[in-house]
């Protein structure tokens, strides 16, 4: 019994599951970019990813998408 409380808190613990990724996309049509919490579908030619980069928080992904280019020059 303490073996599978063990081992199910090792397993909980080494893959957390709250743990969110966002993403910066950049639809072509309107040349905006956008923060999702889920990867954008890249077979899709008018959206593609802005940064190849995963963020663990909405703020990281926003202060990201400021500094680049195409992201930053959107009015």
């Amino acid at each position: 019994m303490k073996r599978a409380l063990v081992a199910m808190i090792v397993s909980l613990s080494s893959t957390p599951i709250w743990a969110a990724e966002f993403y910066i996309m950049r639809d072509l049509t309107t040349q905006k970019c956008t923060v999702v919490d889920k990867r954008p579908m890249t077979a899709v030619k008018t959206i593609t990813l802005a940064s190849d980069a995963i963020y663990k928080s909405r703020g990281d992904a926003e202060s990201a998408m400021r500094a680049i280019k195409v992201c930053s020059s959107q009015k």
